[in-house]
């Protein structure tokens, strides 16, 4: 995956999972939760760039109009129109994407994952409680569990070192595409195209 900021949230959970102390490890949370956040969002804009485009949202209003919304949406609207999506991350599918010019050798352009379930469903609750355990009516049942934390990096790490931009397709129920985007995110005909 071609993103910075994925490896600087890595590099940092890293450091943050060699402590022990509770604070290093919620931090440690906060890294992780970021990483799944822009995976997601990654994937989602791979897969729906070509159709957003086509329909008249622009590039620069995907932050405003999609991205401050919940994951949950983005990674629902994944599994609704890319075949087996789910079925491929649990069994940590790995596509590689080779060409070749004329008669030469084939050359590896990239690979394509799906992201693993558990990282925008039970992983990204966990994470959410002990960042927001104030919150909670029993504070110790969310204390940072070290163990739990590196799971959780491993299986970012899985995504990052297997997943290509661009090597992500629609390829379920392309005409229902952008009605379904409309509905997930509350958008209107004229909210879609314009700035309200």
């Amino acid at each position: 995956m071609k993103f910075f900021k994925i490896s600087e949230y890595l590099e940092r959970a890293k450091e943050l999972l060699q402590c022990d102390d509770e604070v290093q490890l919620t931090y440690c949370a906060l890294e992780l939760r970021r990483a799944i956040e822009l995976i997601i969002w990654s994937q989602f804009k791979d897969a729906f760039y070509q159709k957003l485009s086509e329909a008249g949202m622009y590039y620069s209003d995907y932050p405003y109009k999609l991205q401050n919304h919940s994951i949950t949406k983005m990674y629902e609207l994944l599994k609704k129109h890319i075949d087996d999506y789910a079925g491929g991350a649990s069994r940590r599918r790995i596509t590689t994407h080779l060409s070749a010019t004329g008669n030469g050798p084939y050359i590896k352009d990239g690979d394509e994952c799906y992201i693993p379930p558990e990282l925008p469903t039970s992983d990204y609750r966990y994470l959410s409680f002990i960042l927001h355990y104030e919150k909670e009516i029993d504070p110790q049942k969310y204390q940072p569990d070290k163990k739990l934390l590196l799971e959780i990096y491993k299986r970012l790490l899985f995504v990052k070192g297997h997943y290509t931009y661009r090597f992500l397709t629609i390829n379920k129920d392309e005409d229902k595409v952008i009605q379904n985007i409309k509905d997930s995110f509350g958008l209107t005909d004229e909210s879609f195209k314009t700035f309200s």
